[in-house]
């Protein structure tokens, strides 16, 4: 299993509209193979989300990623979050089932 993440970082006054605009990715994670697809937002610094995604392969996460869908996405929300936008890999270790 692969665990991945991405960063979110909001520009001020435009979180709410950069999440209207990506809940449906996460969704679509889903659809596209993922065995779980997360959002959280960090507490003390609202600006900052964190995307959270588990694949059994990492091909189905690029099919994902640069889906004309995902990618139409993230054109659109281009002015709404900082960049540069980097998903990082993390191997699934352990986990309480």
């Amino acid at each position: 299993m692969h665990v991945n993440y991405i960063e979110w970082h909001t520009h001020p006054f435009r979180s709410q509209a950069w999440f209207d605009l990506w809940s449906p990715a996460i969704d679509r994670a889903l659809a596209a193979g993922a065995e779980v697809s997360y959002l959280t937002r960090n507490i003390d610094d609202p600006l900052h989300f964190r995307q959270v995604s588990i694949w059994r392969n990492r091909e189905d996460f690029d099919n994902y990623w640069y889906s004309e869908e995902i990618s139409r996405l993230r054109a659109e929300a281009i002015d709404l979050y900082n960049k540069p936008l980097l998903p990082v890999w993390h191997s699934l270790v352990g986990a309480d089932e």
